[in-house]
């Protein structure tokens, strides 16, 4: 799968999170990135662990808690 399709699936998993506030709530109780990844999976989104470093690097408000910079809360 290219980084494009990578980036897009990824996309569509924080919408989905961003709707579904239990998910929303296992992701932000995962203690790294590998269990993002295994939420992710278990949701039939199949990620590798650089599609969510490129959109990590992407975050800059390091104010407040940022959940990768998925979530505004």
């Amino acid at each position: 799968m290219s980084d494009l399709e990578q980036d897009q699936l990824l996309e569509q998993f924080i919408s989905l999170a961003r709707s579904d506030k239990e998910l929303r709530l296992k992701i932000k109780s995962a203690l790294n990135q590998d269990a993002i990844l295994e939420i992710a999976r278990e949701r039939g989104f199949i990620l590798e662990s650089t599609v969510i470093l490129r959109k990590w690097s992407q975050h800059t408000d390091f104010s407040k808690p940022t959940w990768l910079g998925w979530f505004d809360e």
